[in-house]
C-alpha cells in the first residue's frame, strides 16, 4: 500500500468535514468530486450556490453530496458576525465590519472552524491550508 493510499484509508476510518471557501474555482470543484467519489471526507462548499453549480455543470464536475452554504443568505452569518465582533472588538472591530467580513466565504469558513462546525479548511489564495 502506498503512502497516499494509507492516508486515504486512515481518513476513511475517521471522516472529517472540510469547508472550501473558494468553491467557484474549478480546481476546488475537481478536488470536491474526487474526495466525494473516494469517500474520505465530507465537503462544505462556501459561496453562491447558483454560481458553484453553474461552474460545476459547465465543467462536467459532479459535486452531488457536497453541502453548499451561501454566507450572504445563511442564518449563521449573523451569529458568526457577533462572535467575530466579540473576538476582535479590542482591535477596533465594529459589528458592521464583522457582518461585512462574515459574508465573505473565507471569513465565513474561518468562523465555521472556530465554532467547530468543520474540522478542516483549505484556502488556496489565503494563508490557511489543510
Amino acid at each position: 500500500m502506498s503512502f497516499i493510499e494509507n492516508i486515504k484509508l486512515r481518513a476513511k476510518q475517521n471522516i472529517k468535514t472540510i469547508c472550501l471557501p473558494e468553491a467557484e474555482d474549478i480546481r476546488t470543484l475537481e478536488a470536491t468530486q474526487m474526495v466525494l467519489n473516494e469517500g474520505y471526507a465530507k465537503i462544505i462548499l462556501i459561496g453562491n450556490e447558483e454560481n458553484i453549480k453553474k461552474v460545476a455543470n459547465e465543467n462536467n464536475i459532479n459535486i452531488e453530496g457536497a453541502k453548499i452554504i451561501d454566507p450572504k443568505t445563511s442564518e449563521k452569518t449573523k451569529e458568526y458576525a457577533e462572535k467575530l465582533y466579540e473576538l476582535r472588538k479590542a482591535k477596533q472591530m465594529t459589528l458592521e465590519k464583522a457582518s461585512e467580513l462574515c459574508q465573505d466565504p473565507t471569513h465565513y469558513g474561518m468562523m465555521m472552524l472556530k465554532e467547530n462546525e468543520a474540522d478542516r479548511a483549505c484556502f488556496r489564495g489565503g494563508t490557511l491550508y489543510c
